[in-house]
């Protein structure tokens, strides 16, 4: 055990110096987190679509900020917006009685998440680690990311265990530079956020004695940014920007 937490933190130290999307982050499995074990850690893996008013190879230009916010631009780089559609995380936690802790990574992004935790409420926080400047579009002095999130739950006998979330956090996307920001023409993701408010829902359910599966959604109404779009007259039209993310987890310890 010991030995396995060594290599996390190994693996997330390595990553701090990697400098690529080591900012970016989003909510975190609820599920996983109501899930209590005081004798062992609770290891997770989750897999997350989100699909809605993402930014998947588009320009940036259709994505506009309801108050100004600076942007650091190179008169000789092409910026490209990207927002991952699949997300993959994992993480480890522990129970400490109604105290609950743990760590772990949002693809590349090494996360910290605390709270409180019982059998029919939780309180979830959680952080990135990575706050201090490096090359970025937006946010210019403090990049951080995290959030947190309200979590009611009703178990059903001794097995099924379903939930609602309510959810503030401050998510994040990558903006991609095309120059010699890294160099051989290789782009240089620089992380881009907004504040998003929303709340959704969850089942977990055993698959073995030591091994549930989570499945859960989640909706989230960003608060940084409206979406320009034209109509039929070719006007400018600005909408919500809304984003719908499914997630399957599997928890065990």
């Amino acid at each position: 055990m010991a030995r396995g937490i060594l290599w996390i933190v190994l693996a997330m130290c390595s990553l701090l110096f990697v400098g690529c999307s080591v900012a970016i982050i989003h909510p975190p499995s609820a599920a996983a987190f109501m899930e209590k074990n005081e004798e062992s850690f609770v290891r997770n893996a989750s897999l997350t679509v989100t699909v809605g008013d993402i930014a998947y190879g588009e320009n940036d230009e259709r994505y506009i900020a309801k108050e100004k916010v600076g942007r650091i631009e190179h008169e000789d780089w092409f910026y490209k917006a990207t927002e991952w559609p699949i997300e993959f995380s994992v993480s480890m936690q522990r129970s400490v009685g109604y105290f609950k802790y743990g760590l772990g990574l949002d693809f590349i992004t090494p996360y910290i998440q605390a709270g409180f935790v019982c059998d029919y409420f939780g309180i979830m926080g959680w952080s990135n680690l990575w706050v201090w400047q490096q090359e970025k579009v937006e946010h210019k002095y403090f990049q951080w990311g995290g959030g947190v999130s309200i979590i009611e739950q009703l178990p059903i006998g001794k097995k099924i265990r379903i939930g609602l979330t309510q959810h503030w956090s401050r998510n994040g996307r990558e903006d991609y530079t095309y120059g010699d920001a890294i160099g051989f023409g290789i782009p240089m993701p620089m992380p881009i956020f907004y504040d998003e408010i929303g709340g959704g829902g969850y089942v977990s359910f055993p698959l073995m004695e030591t091994l549930r599966i989570g499945v859960e959604f989640r909706y989230g109404r960003d608060l940084t940014y409206k979406r320009v779009e034209k109509n039929s007259s070719d006007e400018d039209v600005v909408r919500d920007i809304n984003r719908y993310s499914i997630t399957a987890s599997i928890i065990g310890w």
